[in-house]
């Protein structure tokens, strides 16, 4: 490099200063370019780590009944029924899920009980739900062509100490989970021992008369309710007990 001329003064100050500003901007930009690129051997590495943490498969059906917890069911209930209800935790299966109507919606059914000061809203005509007794629903014999029907039971009214099942029905994929389930029904005298889902098929080899369950769809909800094995079951209207 030819010496630099000596220039006078405030001039060859400020000479000598620009040239210091180059040649950092220069060792700069030259550092720059030797940093190993998105495509160099070296960085590859990198990318393709973050690709794998990502890529882990997660759950994606939030019906999905492995996914259940009594948080989720609590969620559920306040959403159908506020504070009228409370969820009875001291039960060993406080709620089971299933298709129980058999639209291919998962649907809940938990084990609740009215909570104080709560029977005018739970029996208000203008209630959000359903009160029913299984046991005394009556359904035309399925073996005769033309029958009378009887006449149709009282309302059916909850008590304070009584100990309810309540069905929420799904909403499409998402099953009792979305926000938009609301059909709900509060079945009395309904509880009883081993409450489990089953398929229709698999309850139609335990019952004697498999015409009860014949070309349905869907699951019930089994137990021994009064001494007697039997199931509740979907009428396309309401809840009835076979035993």
């Amino acid at each position: 490099m030819p010496a630099l001329q000596k220039l006078p003064g405030r001039t060859s100050r400020c000479h000598l200063v620009l040239l210091m500003i180059a040649t950092a901007l220069s060792f700069a930009c030259s550092a720059a370019q030797q940093q190993p690129g998105p495509n160099s051997p070296g960085a590859a590495a990198v990318p393709q780590a973050t690709a794998q943490l990502t890529a882990t498969p997660q759950p994606n059906n939030p019906s999905n009944s492995t996914l259940a917890s009594l948080n989720d069911v609590q969620d559920a209930v306040t959403r159908v029924c506020v504070d009228a209800v409370a969820i009875d935790i001291n039960q060993s299966t406080p709620f089971i899920v299933g298709d129980f109507n058999g639209d291919g919606s998962e649907d809940l059914a938990v084990i609740v009980r009215p909570t104080k000061g709560a029977l005018p809203k739970l029996n208000s005509e203008y209630a959000n739900w359903i009160v029913e007794d299984p046991q005394k629903v009556v359904l035309p014999d399925p073996n005769k062509a033309v029958q009378r029907l009887p006449k149709p039971p009282p309302r059916v009214l909850v008590r304070a100490n009584d100990l309810l099942l309540l069905v929420l029905h799904g909403y499409q994929q998402s099953g009792w989970h979305h926000q938009y389930a609301r059909q709900t029904y509060l079945l009395r005298n309904a509880i009883g021992e081993n409450i489990r889902a089953q398929s229709f098929a698999e309850a139609a080899k335990i019952d004697g008369n498999k015409n009860a369950v014949k070309n349905r769809a869907g699951d019930v909800i089994g137990e021994k309710l009064t001494d007697h094995d039997g199931f509740l079951y979907w009428t396309n209207g309401r809840y009835a007990w076979w035993e």
